[in-house]
């Protein structure tokens, strides 16, 4: 994360009451790292995602220090980019479609338990993935980079009342499609 900030890091000092590059990777860094991470399932993906939304905080850096809610318009423009990263692989992908290898990763220590909890996680990560954008970016938001109702309601720029019932859509359908497959019995 170093060698990130420090190639581009911008040349301008600030007043000691806007926040400057390094504060925000030290504040949101972690948090933003792992959003990223749940969006794109992949380590190389979420290092590029998190790169790319830092490099745009940074150019943009005004902007976040007008927000008054950096969190908030970092997540923004986290999901901005993964958006617009899908729409370029479909467009990509109905010309060339890739194949990838799976890769299969066996831990040493209780491989019984250990596999279980990465079963049921699957099973969980799935459902969510499959549910539609307006349920799965807030239950995404909510769970995995641990915001606020309120901090989730400015990222999308929604009702406080609309994401409420967005999550609890959202657990419903997670619920139900665990019962479906059999989970629990």
């Amino acid at each position: 994360m170093e060698k990130i900030l420090r190639a581009i890091k911008p040349k301008v000092h600030y007043t000691s009451t806007e926040l400057t590059s390094e504060e925000l990777v030290d504040d949101y860094g972690e948090q933003i790292f792992r959003f990223c991470l749940r969006l794109t399932y992949s380590k190389e993906d979420a290092e590029d995602l998190f790169q790319e939304t830092f490099m745009k905080a940074f150019e943009q850096l005004s902007k976040v220090n007008a927000s008054g809610n950096p969190k908030s318009f970092l997540f923004s423009t986290v999901l901005y980019l993964s958006k617009s990263k899908k729409r370029t692989y479909a467009r990509r992908n109905r010309i060339a479609p890739i194949q990838y290898l799976d890769d299969e990763i066996v831990s040493d220590i209780d491989i019984e338990h250990s596999i279980m909890a990465k079963e049921d996680a699957q099973l969980v990560r799935e459902i969510v993935h499959a549910l539609p954008e307006k349920y799965k970016i807030p239950i995404m938001l909510y769970y995995s980079a641990d915001m606020n109702l309120q901090d989730i309601a400015a990222t999308l720029k929604l009702p406080i009342g609309t994401v409420k019932n967005r999550l609890y859509r959202a657990r419903k359908a997670v619920e139900e499609g665990l019962v479906k497959i059999g989970y629990g019995e």
